[in-house]
């Protein structure tokens, strides 16, 4: 396994594979995907992408924090589900986002999702909401 910074354009297939089943490509295109600030991370196995996220600066209100990041498009390749990538992705991630001054990471989680994100330390805050077309989701967060 080889977590490293990819272009975006690499992510868009999983992406839309995994988050948007069924929907347009242009959907799963994030308002700052091109920021200079912002880490698209891909983990590499048998010289395929198998989990991936990107992470830009944005703040968040209900924690104070110095420079947080926020988490968007975390998604593993089905079939490569249960393996552990997607956690090597985050814990590599973490270590990246601390070595660009990050002292909290956080995200909006699919209720599925919810499990994992404990997993590696993530806490919620707030209601359960819906986020349409998606579903329910809550809002999760991490010191790094």
């Amino acid at each position: 396994m080889n977590v490293k910074p990819v272009s975006v354009e690499k992510l868009y297939s999983l992406r839309n594979e995994v988050l948007r089943p069924g929907k347009p490509i242009e959907s799963t295109y994030y308002e700052n995907d091109k920021d200079d600030n912002t880490i698209h991370l891909a983990l590499y196995h048998q010289k395929q992408i198998r989990s991936i996220a990107t992470f830009y600066p944005q703040e968040f209100f209900p924690v104070e924090s110095k420079n947080a990041y926020r988490l968007r498009g975390m998604a593993t390749d089905p079939r490569f589900r249960r393996r552990g990538f997607g956690f090597k992705l985050m814990s590599v991630s973490f270590e990246i986002l601390k070595d660009n001054c990050c002292d909290l990471v956080w995200c909006k989680a699919r209720i599925v999702a919810i499990p994992f994100y404990e997993s590696l330390g993530f806490m919620t805050v707030g209601d359960e909401y819906t986020i349409s077309d998606i579903g329910p989701h809550y809002t999760m967060f991490k010191f790094v």
